[in-house]
């Protein structure tokens, strides 16, 4: 099985050096949007350029996933 890495992008790149092995792109783009999640929850400041890329075990980007900030009531969700 494939080995798919998620970098967290928000203005600067924080690199997966270890990745997920998942069964395909399907797979790997559902993970990437449960990391978004818990980035969201981790640090919940609006961001609109934060953004999970989803790289393939052969370097290509085959996708993003936004982050959306945590909904609160100075930024409740839409």
């Amino acid at each position: 099985m494939p080995r798919y890495f998620f970098d967290v992008e928000d203005g600067h790149r924080l690199f997966d050096s270890s990745g997920f092995v998942c069964d395909d792109d399907i797979a790997a783009i559902t993970r990437a949007a449960t990391l978004a999640i818990g980035v969201s929850l981790d640090k919940p400041e609006d961001d609109p350029e934060r953004r999970i890329a989803i790289i393939s075990d052969d370097g290509r980007e085959i996708g993003t996933v936004p982050v959306y900030s945590r909904p609160s009531y100075e930024n409740p969700a839409p």
